[in-house]
């Protein structure tokens, strides 16, 4: 008797699979140019430029598609707090609720259309979407436009193939995670449109890789620090105090003071492997005005990333410590600490229902085994996760995660298409389909 229900079962997924497998191809040129199309609105952060452009295109395809749509702007009173780097330029996110038989349960996907600035040493336009060699090129295709558009698309073709869902999906594209979140889906959770009270089920669709489903991320610790010195001419430099002098001494110790941190190794998959342990890097440093004059003031920004088995505030006490004993030590020494961020290390169990629905899907589509994995930078999930109090919280979406950031940016289309195929399976499975 179970057997054969196993059975049935077996056959009944098979058949959904393989429908949604043939709607998504062929709505693969549409998924193309819908990425293009975002890909081609550059929304670099900071300051965040055209954002409502982007907003609207996204709001507008998945208004299309059959969802009633929401858009959320962050109050222009809110925006020196949230949004510091950003020059007084809106911050709008968008909200697609495509609604089922009932309100729950509910599967919220979200994304941001934010991206880092193109940079240079780029050998296609990194605005145009340009498709080669099974690949779209450009700002943002990989981290992370493509995983707007496969939660879109993935919506799309459950409709396409004619299965109502009992469940509702939301979709939300948001701005500002390049710059913290804060703005972005952190205001959406702030404000209660993602909480333990009307979710259950979220997934954040950053370019964390097709085969792989990510649990949590990385801490992170920025802080800017200022050596103080005294400016002097360039030809008696014993008249002044040289601050990048006192910059380079501070580099050296906390190098050395930080040293056995860095070399525990985390028990968890971090992706890459160089990122199973801590990482610190200076950054960017400024200091001098001319070359003939001694500098009274450095200044060094420093991006520490953290295992989940080391806490931000460990990191905090560690930098004001080395400060404070170079002070007792060297009485011309005299510096300054910003606080820039800080982000907690992010984990969620391996043993919930919206995992198992990933690694069932994604063991479909892809017919190989599923990988976990931490990602070495922090994300939106950390809203989701500690101020939406929802563990039921995971990374999934195309592209790979190391063409992040990269000139020639690009996503793979069968990456693309594979992510929509397992989104929407996915989303049957955490969800329901009226019979």
């Amino acid at each position: 008797m179970n057997k054969t229900k196993y059975k049935k079962d077996t056959i009944k997924q098979r058949d959904i699979a393989e429908l949604i497998n043939n709607n998504v191809e062929s709505l693969e040129d549409e998924l193309i140019r819908f990425t293009q199309k975002i890909i081609k609105i550059p929304t670099e952060n900071p300051p965040g430029q055209n954002y409502p452009e982007c907003a609207k295109a996204i709001g507008e395809k998945m208004r299309e598609i059959g969802c009633s749509v929401e858009y959320v702007e962050v109050p222009e009173s809110l925006l020196p707090k949230l949004a510091p780097n950003g020059e007084g330029l809106p911050r709008v996110s968008v909200i697609g609720r495509y609604k089922g038989e009932k309100f729950r349960p509910l599967l919220h996907f979200s994304g941001h259309f934010d991206v880092v600035p193109a940079g240079s040493d780029w050998t296609l336009d990194p605005y145009e979407g340009i498709v080669k060699n099974g690949n779209i090129y450009g700002r943002g295709t990989s981290d992370q436009k493509s995983g707007i558009a496969a939660q879109i698309f993935a919506i799309y073709a459950l409709k396409k193939a004619g299965l109502q869902l009992e469940g509702t999906i939301l979709s939300s594209a948001t701005p500002d995670e390049e710059t913290g979140g804060n703005a972005g889906l952190g205001y959406l959770v702030n404000q209660g449109y993602i909480s333990d009270k009307n979710t259950d089920y979220c997934v954040i669709t950053e370019c964390l890789d097709v085969d792989k489903i990510c649990l949590g991320h990385r801490g992170t610790f920025w802080f800017e620090i200022e050596t103080k010195g005294i400016q002097s001419h360039g030809s008696m430099p014993f008249e002044g105090v040289n601050a990048i002098d006192k910059m380079i001494k501070l580099i050296n110790e906390i190098k050395y003071q930080t040293k056995t941190k860095l070399k525990k190794q985390s028990k968890y998959l971090i992706m890459p492997f160089e990122c199973r342990k801590s990482t610190l890097t200076v950054t960017m440093i400024n200091a001098g005005t001319k070359v003939n004059v001694v500098p009274n003031s450095c200044k060094a920004e420093f991006d520490w990333r953290l295992i989940p088995e080391h806490s931000v505030l460990e990191a905090e006490k560690t930098i004001i410590s080395i400060c404070e004993g170079l002070k007792k030590s060297d009485p011309e020494f005299n510096c300054k600490i910003n606080i820039i961020q800080k982000i907690e290390p992010i984990l969620v169990p391996r043993n919930t229902t919206v995992v198992k629905a990933f690694l069932e899907s994604v063991e479909i589509f892809l017919r190989k085994p599923v990988l976990f994995s931490i990602s070495p930078g922090s994300d939106d999930q950390r809203f989701v996760v500690k101020n939406g109090n929802i563990q039921q919280c995971i990374v999934y979406g195309p592209g790979s995660l190391v063409m992040a950031h990269k000139s020639d940016e690009y996503v793979p289309i069968e990456d693309l298409k594979n992510a929509v195929k397992v989104m929407a399976l996915a989303a049957i499975k955490l969800l329901g389909v009226k019979k």
